[in-house]
């Protein structure tokens, strides 16, 4: 059985500390508690080589942690590299010396894909990042850069108060070799543009003109989300609501850690679970459907706005709900 996409985050620890962050909200468990960090015994448990040999991507982006705050980082995706699946690694790398990430960019091949998120220059990425700093992350994207090997993209928030320092940046990124640079739209409440071009939909008056309906992102690009403790779900949205103190917006079955436990049960046997078709048959009807699928991929195409610029070419991606590789 092919898979196109699995998502997962090797940790829920994170060194930074932004405002808008699922982070911060409610949540019924202790991000720093051991058995949110997968060690690679666990992991190759997880991600047997029957797995591997079968899937084409290994996004590492998360609801709550960065990859790399887990000790075993390098040693994980060695080991992913072994079965020749490629990576798309997302990280605020504000952490680690620019050795490491060197170690960390003749580890991936031209195939793999490192996203570090830099949203601003230096007077204005902390404001976010709050914990990290431009230097060190700009220093580290620099270190992987001088391997040669992945391609080492710059993600780019747009807030008010950075969003007059897009082509500046984007120069900066074309002058030290990223590959590409994108812009990403935010619907946070923290600092989200209030006029021009980087205004998000979803904070437009126009939702009753659209279209009530429910398109399953995740369902689209054959991919599922898997959590450092094993369990699978069919998005990050509703891997990461599972941990709310609150987590009535999306139905969990009550047998939900047995049932859908990838160290229990292979997740190639799970995914393969007449659950999925049930689950999209329940979401066309739009007025029952469950609040956190209405709220991310209910009315609207898309709950990610992106332009994503090739810096070699200058070619132009436009993300929207059948263009959505990395999430």
């Amino acid at each position: 059985m092919k898979i196109r996409q699995l998502t997962t985050e090797l940790t829920f620890r994170c060194n930074a500390k932004c405002p808008a962050c699922h982070r911060i909200k409610p949540l019924r468990i202790d991000l720093n508690d051991k058995q949110y960090t997968i060690s690679l015994e666990r992991f190759k448990t997880l991600f047997n080589p029957e797995l591997l040999e079968n899937l084409e991507w290994l996004v590492l982006n998360g609801n709550f942690g960065d990859s790399i705050m887990n000790r075993e980082f390098r040693e994980i995706i060695s080991y992913v590299k072994e079965y020749n699946v490629k990576l798309n690694i997302h990280t605020n790398g504000g952490i680690h010396d620019t050795d490491y990430w060197k170690d960390v960019g003749n580890i991936l091949d031209r195939f793999d894909i490192i996203n570090f998120d830099l949203d601003g220059l230096s007077d204005t990425h902390h404001i976010y990042r709050i914990n990290t700093h431009f230097e060190t992350v700009f220093s580290n994207a620099k270190a992987v850069i001088s391997t040669n090997r992945p391609q080492v993209h710059w993600k780019y928030i747009v807030f008010e108060y950075n969003k007059h320092q897009v082509e500046e940046a984007k120069a900066l990124a074309i002058k030290e070799g990223f590959h590409t640079f994108s812009t990403v739209k935010t619907s946070r409440e923290f600092g989200r543009p209030t006029s021009g071009k980087f205004i998000h939909t979803k904070k437009t008056n126009e939702y009753e003109k659209a279209e009530k309906k429910i398109h399953c992102v995740w369902k689209d690009w054959n991919k599922w989300y898997i959590s450092p403790e094993g369990l699978v779900f069919r998005c990050c949205w509703t891997g990461g609501h599972y941990y709310d103190n609150d987590n009535s917006r999306f139905y969990y079955p009550s047998d939900f850690e047995q049932k859908f436990n990838g160290f229990s049960i292979p997740i190639q046997k799970i995914i393969s679970y007449n659950y999925w078709n049930k689950l999209e048959l329940y979401l066309q009807g739009y007025e029952r459907a469950f609040s956190l699928c209405k709220s991310q991929c209910g009315k609207l195409l898309s709950s990610r706005e992106k332009i994503e610029e090739n810096l070699n070419t200058g070619e132009k991606t436009y993300f929207d709900a059948f263009n959505q590789l990395g999430n």
